[in-house]
C-alpha cells in the first residue's frame, strides 16, 4: 500500500521502493499536500497514524487533474509503481519540471527485510529459509532500481539515504519535512534482532552472491559494501 505522492505546491514526486523505510516520509509529505495532489493509500494502521499527525488521506490516485488542464483523467498509481509507469501517466511537463525523490537503502539489507516482512504475513512456506527466498526471487531483487532508477531516462533526481535520512532531507531544502519524519513512528518490529546483515549472509553465502549480482549497478552507484 502507499508508495507515491505528487505534491504540486512543492513541485515534488515521491516514489517509495520496497522495504526502504519510507512510510514516515510518505506520511510527513502528506501533511503539506493540497486537495489536488496525488496520494496513494497506506495500510489501515498507517492511515490512522497519518490522521493523527494531520496528514491528508488518499486522493486522486485513480483520477487526477493536472496543472493547466480542465478535466480529470483516469490514472492507475498502484502499489510500487515504477518511475516509468508513473511517467507514462503524468504530463511530461510535470515529470521534467518536478523534483523526483526516493529513498535508497542497502540492497543486502533490503533483501533481509523483505524476507521477514513476507514471513510475518504468512506468505512463505514454513521450510523456506532466507537463502531459498533469495533464490526464488533472484530476478526481482533489483525491483527498487526500477521503481526509482539512479540512471536512464526515468532516473530520480534525488536519492535520500536510508542510513542518514534526516540529514539528507535537511541538506536538500526539506528541513520542515525532516522535523516531521523525526516525530513519526510507523509500526515496525517485524525483523528479529538477530537478523543482522553480516550474520545472515555468513549463513547464506549463496544469497550474498545473488544479491550482489542482481543489484550490482545500485551497489556501485551508492557505494554499498558487501557484508563482511
Amino acid at each position: 500500500m502507499g508508495d507515491m505522492i505528487i505534491c504540486h505546491d512543492r513541485r515534488l514526486i515521491f516514489l517509495k521502493g520496497r522495504k526502504v523505510g519510507g512510510t514516515a516520509l510518505e506520511i510527513a509529505l502528506s501533511t503539506v499536500c493540497g486537495p489536488r495532489d496525488v496520494i496513494t493509500p497506506l495500510t489501515p494502521e498507517d492511515e490512522a497514524l497519518r490522521r493523527d499527525v494531520g496528514g491528508r488521506g488518499p486522493c486522486h490516485h485513480d483520477r487526477a487533474r493536472w496543472p493547466g488542464t480542465l478535466w480529470p483523467r483516469r490514472v492507475a498509481f498502484r502499489n510500487h509503481s515504477t518511475a516509468a509507469q508513473v511517467r507514462a501517466q503524468v504530463p511530461e511537463a510535470t515529470w521534467t519540471g518536478y523534483r523526483k525523490i526516493a529513498i535508497t537503502r542497502d540492497p543486502f539489507d533490503v533483501a533481509i527485510s523483505r524476507y521477514h516482512w513476507r514471513r510475518s504475513r504468512g506468505a512463505l512456506p514454513d521450510d523456506m529459509d532466507f537463502g531459498g527466498f533469495v533464490a526464488a526471487r533472484r530476478h526481482r531483487l533489483d525491483a527498487n532500481s526500477r521503481i526509482a532508477p539512479h540512471r536512464g531516462p526515468d532516473k530520480v533526481d534525488l536519492h535520500l539515504r536510508y542510513s542518514c535520512l534526516l540529514q539528507d532531507l535537511r541538506d536538500n531544502d526539506l528541513s520542515d519535512i525532516a522535523e516531521l519524519v523525526a516525530r513519526i513512528r510507523p509500526k515496525g518490529g517485524l525483523r528479529p534482532r538477530e537478523a543482522r546483515v553480516a550474520e545472515v549472509y555468513r549463513a547464506h553465502p549463496e544469497a550474498l552472491e545473488m544479491v550482489a549480482e542482481a543489484c550490482a549497478s545500485e551497489i556501485a552507484a551508492f557505494g554499498y559494501l558487501r557484508p563482511a
